[in-house]
């Protein structure tokens, strides 16, 4: 199986057709559904979220977690309307618009699916930015659970990033997968055989966060991590947050993997104004 970094590199050079599905406008933003197709793969759906009249060119980009789907991206609105961001999301593969049965997924269809979802995102910012919707550096990753795994290696390959803020993220992906009580996890350790989840970790290297953390330096990182987390158990995020390199900034919460919502997001837009001040502004 290629590794993450050559499917990009691949599919980076095919042609990326980018058509709207649908548009709408809901609460003062525009909502703008999308496709990117490519040759021998399947279409990668996307959402894009900006305040009239057009994108304004500072992006999040979001990462959502199991089960999640682009359309969470809405809980950082108060973020985009405050400093004046756009947001983008997809949906990861056997999720949202692509949903399939996570749940019965095998060891290897775990490890793809997870490896193309970040070859999808990356895409994504190409589409992005030939679209003029942001340019380098003025991207900003925000990704939670699953999407806080995964985007501490898309933020580390992908220096088109400007900064990352990983919300109830980890490291060691086979004792999250080992340890997680969460229950669609905990149906697909099932799946796994006992001596192949035993060879997990060299399989999961590609696509480990631990082996990509500390590629976000020089760039800033926020980490927000629930005490209580037994579905990303808390010492994994530890452990991730420990691996990493200055500058980053680690925020605990007196709770589970359900993080307050107006403390993560007011602790986010304090971060943005410390560590990424030329994005801070409303425009």
């Amino acid at each position: 199986m290629k590794s993450h970094e050559e499917e990009y590199e691949a599919a980076r050079r095919t042609s990326l057709r980018y058509s709207v599905a649908k548009e709408e406008t809901k609460e003062g933003f525009v909502f703008r559904w999308f496709r990117i197709e490519r040759e021998g793969d399947e279409a990668i759906p996307g959402l894009l979220v900006y305040r009239p009249p057009k994108p304004t060119g500072k992006l999040l980009l979001f990462s959502h977690g199991l089960g999640g789907c682009k359309e969470d991206v809405v809980w950082f609105k108060e973020i985009a309307d405050t400093f004046g961001f756009s947001m983008l999301a997809i949906d990861a593969r056997k999720h949202g618009e692509r949903k399939s049965e996570v749940t019965k997924v095998d060891a290897t269809g775990l490890m793809e699916g997870l490896a193309m979802t970040i070859v999808d995102n990356r895409l994504t910012i190409d589409v992005a930015l030939r679209n003029g919707w942001t340019s380098e550096g003025r991207i900003v990753l925000v990704g939670t659970s699953m999407g806080g795994v995964l985007g501490s290696v898309i933020a580390g390959v992908e220096k088109r990033i400007g900064g990352a803020a990983l919300y109830v993220p980890g490291g060691d992906l086979p004792d999250i997968l080992a340890k997680s009580k969460d229950p669609t996890v905990v149906q697909v350790r099932g799946n796994i055989p006992k001596l192949v989840f035993r060879m997990l970790g060299g399989q999961l290297a590609n696509i480990e966060p631990l082996n990509y953390i500390d590629k976000i330096s020089p760039r800033p990182l926020m980490i927000q991590l629930g005490k209580h987390d037994d579905v990303v158990p808390f010492e994994d995020g530890m452990k991730l947050f420990k691996k990493a390199k200055e500058p980053k900034d680690l925020v605990l919460h007196d709770s589970g993997h359900d993080l307050p919502h107006d403390r993560a997001i007011s602790e986010t837009m304090a971060w943005i104004r410390q560590r990424l001040p030329s994005l801070a502004g409303s425009s």
